[in-house]
């Protein structure tokens, strides 16, 4: 947990937590055309004033607290200024967030097909008394036996968990079907973890004593609480995968209704954490669904420029698959000569490519393009590919993976299990190198193939 998100802890803007500081002022480094609520904050002054002024969106409220709700224009960027009068004088920040256009959501996809730039934890108890829920669209119309989840804490680092990390106990309830989609507050089935911290229990599989059949198709809540009678002195987090950028859809392959953050201080009211993605795995006793993906490479990013060229290496497992689209999420560094998309087979067999021109790049941000191909194209079972990206020397693209948690108990289900991310500089290929070891093969790029 960083300054700012210590700040924002103690102030108890956790929403807004993990958010970057652009000229001090935290604000999503990215959002969507037309998307309301937006979220900024400076930090607060005792007897200070503040003016809050927007250009090509609009203030929601009051514009003269340290926090604010905004929304955006259609295209272009929101320009936001706040003036701070504190003590005779006057400090102005600004700030400017680029504006992307509406993805569709596209459930029906091959590859990783998730976002993010980090990790971001959301505390159970602590100080706040905060409560969590993990809400969820049910893949299977069977028992759910129980879930995988990542609990995070630190010995070094504040903020994150505390004392012997408490008790928590998962409840399973239904939706409430109103139009924010909140956790009725009656559990269907429990379950219980206590001596996280002392067990080292990162990762742990939460398995429900009397599993409850669930309905496909429908919203679900797992919602943690911390049992502990001193909650604010012993407390955990949980983990999830964070995106700077915040996006409708916040993924752009799962609405955002079907797989959301939300939580609560004490008895107040829900709120969902925008940018946060569940690590979770639900384990049905038909199959399993989630996301398994568990860690963000994103301080390794590899540059995509003349030789240097990174690819997603792949053979595809189960049927055939039909894609006339490729999405990526990447980011433009400098130049303006377009991304080559190639698709081949491994032995350097064309499949097809395509360009992505720079213009469709974000400033300063990573964010998702679309690859559209003239014909549609058949992946087929059994055979393997490369998804190969590239641009001349002049102009240079970056990209970074989202580490898969196989090793952590996670199943093959909740992440793209039938390749891995490579990089070259030289014409050799290898696998992502992190935390001082090379040729790693437990990690994805940012990518979906689409029909």
């Amino acid at each position: 947990m960083n300054k700012l998100n210590s700040f924002l802890a103690t102030a108890g803007l956790l929403a807004l937590a993990g958010l970057p500081v652009q000229a001090g002022i935290a604000i999503p480094s990215l959002v969507s055309a037309g998307m309301t609520g937006i979220e900024a904050v400076v930090p607060s002054q005792t007897g200070a004033a503040y003016n809050w002024t927007v250009a090509n969106g609009t203030l929601a409220g009051l514009n003269r607290n340290a926090m604010v709700t905004c929304s955006a224009g259609t295209s272009g960027s929101v320009a936001l200024t706040c003036t701070v009068m504190a003590a005779g004088v006057a400090t102005v920040f600004t700030a400017s967030v680029p504006v992307a256009p509406v993805l569709p959501v596209t459930p029906f996809f091959y590859g990783s097909g998730c976002s993010a730039d980090s990790l971001a934890n959301t505390v159970v108890g602590g100080p706040n008394g905060s409560v969590v829920s993990y809400r969820f669209q049910a893949k299977y119309t069977t028992p759910l036996k129980g879930c995988r989840v990542f609990f995070i804490w630190s010995a070094t680092e504040g903020g994150y968990a505390a004392g012997d990390g408490g008790t928590v106990r998962v409840d399973l309830m239904a939706d409430d079907h109103s139009p924010a989609h909140l956790p009725t507050g009656t559990a269907l089935a429990s379950t219980s973890i206590t001596g996280i911290i002392a067990q080292a229990a990162y990762y742990p599989e939460l398995v429900f004593p009397q599993p409850v059949a669930l309905q496909g198709g429908a919203l679900y809540h797992l919602v943690f609480t911390n049992l502990d009678p001193q909650p604010a002195a012993n407390y955990i987090s949980l983990d999830d995968l964070y995106t700077r950028a915040q996006t409708a859809p916040m993924q752009p392959t799962i609405a955002d209704a079907n797989w959301a953050v939300l939580y609560r201080a004490g008895a107040g009211p829900w709120k969902v954490r925008p940018g946060h993605t569940p690590t979770l795995e639900l384990d049905y006793t038909t199959g399993s669904q989630g996301n398994g993906y568990m860690e963000v490479w994103s301080t390794n990013p590899k540059p995509i420029s003349g030789a240097a060229q990174v690819r997603e290496a792949f053979t595809v497992s189960g049927p055939s698959r039909t894609f006339t689209k490729v999405l990526l999420r990447l980011a433009a560094t400098s130049g303006t000569s377009p991304l080559t998309v190639r698709v081949e087979e491994a032995d350097g067999t064309l499949v097809d490519q395509v360009q992505v021109p720079s213009s469709d790049f974000l400033p300063g941000v990573s964010n998702w393009v679309t690859a559209t191909f003239p014909v549609a194209h058949v992946l087929n079972s059994g055979v393997a590919y490369n998804l190969t990206l590239s641009s001349p020397s002049d102009t240079v693209y970056s990209a970074y993976p989202l580490r898969k948690g196989l090793d952590k108990g996670f199943s093959t289900s909740t992440v793209f299990p039938d390749g891995h991310a490579q990089f070259t500089t030289t014409g050799t290929w290898v696998g992502w190198d992190m935390w001082g070891t090379p040729g790693l093969k437990d990690s994805d790029l940012q990518f979906a193939f689409v029909d």
